[in-house]
């Protein structure tokens, strides 16, 4: 392992273990809005080493679980807030993040996690902010279930009990593995593997990951993605692809807008193509953009401007305004950079 790199493992362990001490009451967990494997994962599987260590532990969610997600078991681990109220009432001890660090990224429940002082973060986001030794942020690791992995590695030796069981390390090889593109992605580093190798041999399965997550589809997503991809634009000689989304094509075949994830990257991989851009317009009248690209284009210097955030190779944030209008602001901010 590169120590320089993952050296602050230890020194997060000591401090949260410290803190889960003198806990008396609840841990909450908190995931980025728009939940994916890695968020879910690195949340869920800390919860389970958390439990373990006989304290009260929840991860709190703003929106519905994925059918994707659905073999995970999930209910087991979640707190819906779904709602205002269940959201004023709700509180806790202790506050973690995983794979983000501001409640502005976590949705409405970030209200539940600016209520509370005592804090903990584990993210790998370039965009994320903190310091001390409350925080575990790695930009160079290829996934928060990674660092989760190894802050719980360092729990156990702190305290000489064995809380990776089967289910915490199914959750951290599903994060790693999804937010690794099954282990294509320029974030797969030796550490990863070794990682996913460890996982493995504590009793999670590869397979289901990668049958629910890359290949499983429902009928509603096969249709609107297949209808999305009609909507490629390809500028700059190619280099430039986008696709917008409607609300009107969601509707026309039952669809939601986290059942188009994989256009952007399946873009992406068009040959030529050196940044895919897809919007989606949110039942909240909002768009949703996400950002793919290969070198040397970074999509989080695009993201920031508006507010988002995630890796130089894959981004997102929300906007406002007409799709089409975005679709030609954003692709020329593109077009801008590569020249």
């Amino acid at each position: 392992m590169n120590n320089s790199i993952y050296s602050k493992k230890t020194t997060l362990a000591n401090t949260l273990l410290n803190k889960l001490n003198e806990v008396t009451g609840e841990v909450y967990i908190f995931i980025h809005k728009s939940m994916d494997g890695d968020c879910i994962g690195s949340a869920c599987g800390l919860c389970e080493v958390i439990r373990n260590l006989g304290i009260n532990s929840y991860v709190v969610i703003g929106e519905p679980v994925l059918d994707k997600m659905k073999f995970l078991n999930l209910d087991k681990y979640v707190l819906p807030l779904l709602d205002a109220e269940a959201i004023e009432k709700a509180s806790a001890e202790l506050v973690i993040a995983v794979d983000c660090s501001e409640a502005g990224r976590m949705g409405a429940v970030g209200a539940v996690f600016d209520k509370v002082d005592n804090r903990v973060i584990v993210d790998h986001h370039e965009t994320s902010v903190g310091t001390g030794d409350n925080c575990f942020i790695v930009p160079e690791a290829s996934s928060a279930s990674e660092l989760c992995f190894y802050v719980s590695q360092e729990l156990e030796k702190l305290t000489g009990k064995s809380l990776i069981t089967k289910e915490a390390a199914q959750f951290f090889l599903t994060g790693i593995v999804t937010d690794t593109g099954r282990f294509a992605y320029s974030n797969t580093n030796p550490e990863t593997l070794e990682a996913a190798s460890n996982l493995m041999e504590l009793g999670a399965e590869i397979s289901p990951v990668m049958y629910w997550f890359f290949d499983w589809k429902s009928k509603e997503e096969y249709l609107v993605s297949s209808a999305a991809a009609a909507t490629a634009r390809f500028d700059l000689d190619g280099k430039v692809a986008s696709i917008t989304v409607t609300r009107e094509l969601f509707d026309k075949y039952n669809a939601n807008g986290d059942q188009i994830g994989e256009v952007v990257s399946k873009l992406r991989d068009v040959d030529g193509v050196v940044v895919a851009i897809v919007l989606r317009e949110l039942s909240d009248g909002k768009i949703r953009v996400n950002f793919r690209s290969l070198e040397p284009f970074d999509c989080v210097a695009i993201a920031t401007q508006y507010n988002g955030g995630g890796h130089l190779r894959a981004a997102g944030c929300t906007v406002e305004g007409d799709i089409e209008l975005m679709r030609d602001e954003l692709v020329n901010k593109a077009i801008e950079a590569l020249k």
